[in-house]
């Protein structure tokens, strides 16, 4: 991306096991985290607490890039905000997922239950700019990218599928790159364009990874 661009790295405090994709890459005795535990509807819950938290100190930031569990947390903290602030605008202008899984229902989640979102059901729910971007090839979490995108309003939606597995595209699969870029790079646009004024400025975004 260009030197305008800075990003925030949001990182992750509930100790896991090493994911499922990464055993190949690094030892299994060290610790790592992850947002939350899936399990859990408390921790999502806390996850959702520290990332509010987190954009109303850091804050004000363009936009919100999630990978994974990343990109869950990401969509279901939007969603929650804009169910509890209906008339209030958005915390980000545009969000780009990667491999993102289904977002959790924020009115199940207060009352300690866990419920992924149906679009079939809801319709969609982010109405923001978005890019979706995952693998035609991902066997850890298959489908659950296109449900997300389901969530996403049409006329402001971007895809972009590319040809690898659950992983973000890495410098040997430079198409795949390139069409993520172009992809990301559209989305920010439509953010900024939406704004009353645009003028030439750093652009801020948040990255939740995990």
């Amino acid at each position: 991306m260009d030197r305008q661009h800075t990003f925030e790295f949001v990182e992750s405090t509930v100790a896991c096991s090493v994911a499922e994709e990464l055993k190949a890459y690094y030892p299994s005795t060290d610790t790592y985290y992850q947002y939350y535990d899936p399990r859990s509807a408390s921790s999502m819950s806390l996850a959702i607490s520290q990332l509010a938290a987190y954009v109303l100190e850091e804050g004000p930031s363009d936009g919100v890039l999630g990978y994974s569990q990343g990109a869950v947390l990401a969509a279901t903290y939007l969603i929650q905000f804009s169910q509890q602030h209906p008339s209030s605008p958005l915390p980000f202008k545009c969000a780009i997922f990667f491999s993102g899984g289904r977002p959790l229902d924020p009115q199940e989640l207060a009352q300690g239950k866990l419920k992924w979102l149906d679009p079939k059901e809801t319709g969609p729910l982010l109405k923001l700019p978005t890019t979706n971007i995952w693998g035609r090839n991902d066997t850890l979490w298959p489908g659950t990218s296109e449900v997300l995108s389901e969530l996403c309003e049409e006329p402001q939606k971007n895809v972009y599928i590319h040809e690898e597995g659950h992983d973000i595209p890495g410098a040997r699969a430079k198409e795949a790159v390139q069409g993520c870029v172009r992809a990301i790079r559209r989305t920010i646009e439509r953010g900024l364009i939406a704004q009353e004024r645009l003028i030439p400025r750093e652009i801020k975004h948040v990255v939740n990874h995990c």
